[in-house]
């Protein structure tokens, strides 16, 4: 007969979880410093964190209106010259209001950075 006897929980993924995340919002808050005071004053009016859980390192932005989504994808050049300083290969992906249709993605090496 089979044993059927769970694996131990591994404590350290949940260690090496909660440690990932913070290094993400402290990343971000740098990320967030880095920008131009216009961009700053758009990502407040917005939902923002920088996740590195993603393939690559991402930087989430939900916008709550349209003319918020709008304004931030103005912006899609200095937020993709800030994160491509800090990672090569990072991603900006855009979630508008809700019921305004999918999540938009782009590389940063995507974004014309002048």
């Amino acid at each position: 007969m089979k044993d059927n006897k769970s694996l131990p929980f591994d404590d350290s993924r949940s260690e090496d979880w909660e440690l990932g995340r913070e290094l993400d919002d402290v990343a971000g808050k740098y990320l967030y410093q880095d920008c131009d005071p216009s961009t700053q004053k758009i990502l407040s009016r917005c939902g923002w964190y920088l996740s590195s859980f993603f393939e690559e390192p991402t930087f989430v932005i939900t916008c709550n209106d349209q003319l918020t989504n709008w304004l931030i994808l103005k912006q899609l050049m200095p937020l993709a010259m800030v994160l491509y300083k800090w990672f090569k290969t990072a991603q900006i992906r855009i979630y508008p209001p809700p019921g305004e249709g999918t999540f938009l993605e782009i590389p940063v090496t995507e974004v014309p950075l002048g």
